[in-house]
């Protein structure tokens, strides 16, 4: 007899009421549940953006440096062209904004 009660569970051990497997905390997702999804999901969000947002800034800050100097070129261009400064202006701050890149 006493093998028998020691090998065979109890049977109450798998229909706790307020135990782990019927409305514990295995039984559903229940708020913990959603909370810890929600912040999982949370840190692969971020897990993410953070690289692709670092990325996106490194590719447009540095097209728009270029494009800045670009420009600054185009209207030296534009102010020589239109006779507005002469040779030596022109060369002087072409060479600074040559040498800038």
């Amino acid at each position: 007899m006493a093998l028998t009660q020691a090998t065979v569970p109890d049977a109450m051990m798998w229909s706790w009421h307020d135990g782990m497997w019927n409305d514990g905390h295995m039984a559903g997702w229940g708020s913990w549940g959603w909370g810890m999804m929600l912040f999982g999901l949370l840190w692969m969000a971020l897990l993410v953006a953070v690289p692709l947002g670092l990325i996106y800034w490194l590719g447009t800050r540095s097209q728009s440096n270029g494009a800045a100097e670009d420009s600054a070129l185009a209207v030296l261009q534009e102010r020589y062209a239109r006779g507005e400064i002469d040779d030596e202006e022109f060369d002087r701050r072409r060479a600074r904004l040559i040498s800038g890149r």
